[in-house]
């Protein structure tokens, strides 16, 4: 099993969250696409790749966000249109190479 990637850590206070994933979108987009490729090449059928602890002074609530197998596809095909606009082609073959096999799987599970 290839080593799973770090997960994506903030500590922000509720009002902030919108704004802090939009600054963080590259590292966002990123680390969902580096999650995605993992995900297929381990079978792993989820995970979290964010840990957001929010703090509105008075409590502490945690939100974690992930991707669960049934959206993989749909994920990958966002993650690679957010790939090419943040110009990170490297990545691109893979992800556009398990979009490929999840087609594939998905015309499979129809017959």
């Amino acid at each position: 099993m290839n080593k799973m990637p770090e997960q994506l850590e903030y500590f922000i206070e509720p009002e902030d969250l919108e704004n802090v994933l939009k600054e963080k979108h590259h590292e966002v987009a990123k680390k969902i696409a580096e999650f995605l490729i993992w995900a297929m090449e381990n079978n792993v059928d989820a995970f979290v790749f964010a840990d957001i602890l929010l703090d509105d002074g008075e409590r502490l609530d945690n939100i974690q966000l992930g991707c669960e197998r049934k959206d993989y596809l749909e994920a990958f095909e966002k993650q690679l249109k957010n790939m090419i606009d943040l110009e990170e082609f490297e990545i691109c073959p893979k992800l556009q190479e398990w979009i490929d096999y999840l087609k594939i799987e998905e015309k499979v599970k129809r017959w």
